[in-house]
């Protein structure tokens, strides 16, 4: 089954780059992807839904378990939308390589990995065993804008072309 038939059973929607980049309310300085041979790192992506921050907080605080899995689910559904802008197509992707989940958590917070695996079980669910990859549940105490998760996915693809990354922020020195 194609990865796009799977998207469509599971009625997955993946965002568009505009849902995701919409907007830059923490003024943050980066680019959306880069490849390096046939590996693609991509940059945090925050959880995000209509343009707009998605399911913002602290675990622990003022989001349960349940609702960080949710968040880490859309964010991961955010990192799908800048990896097909950056190949195009999903089935490019040979296998992932490595994912790691920052956690806005409390004091005393230590559910990070069952929050992660919302990201996770979404990869898992659209890529099957391509996307088994190594993984860090990080606890962290603030995110910008007070997101409650923030996802950093790397990639193996194909090598094929990639679609020049998205700047974002402004630089003084340029120009």
């Amino acid at each position: 089954m194609s990865i796009q038939d799977r998207l469509d059973k599971a009625g997955i929607i993946i965002p568009t780059m505009a849902d995701i980049y919409g907007q830059n309310p923490s003024g943050a300085r980066y680019i959306t992807h880069r490849a390096v041979g046939e590996t693609l790192y991509l940059t945090g992506t925050c959880a995000a839904k209509d343009g707009a921050p998605f399911m913002t907080g602290i675990l622990g605080e003022d989001l349960t378990v349940e609702q960080g899995y949710q968040a880490a689910r859309q964010a991961a559904l955010c990192n799908l939308g800048v990896l097909r802008h950056a190949i195009g197509d999903l089935e490019r992707v040979v296998q992932f390589v490595q994912l790691v989940g920052h956690i806005n958590s409390g004091l005393g917070f230590t559910e990070q990995p069952r929050v992660l695996n919302g990201a996770s079980d979404l990869f898992l669910e659209v890529f099957g065993d391509k996307a088994w990859s190594t993984r860090a549940a990080i606890g962290c105490r603030g995110i910008a804008v007070n997101h409650s998760v923030e996802l950093i996915l790397t990639v193996q693809y194909d090598g094929g072309p990639v679609t020049e990354a998205i700047t974002r922020g402004s630089f003084a020195g340029d120009g």
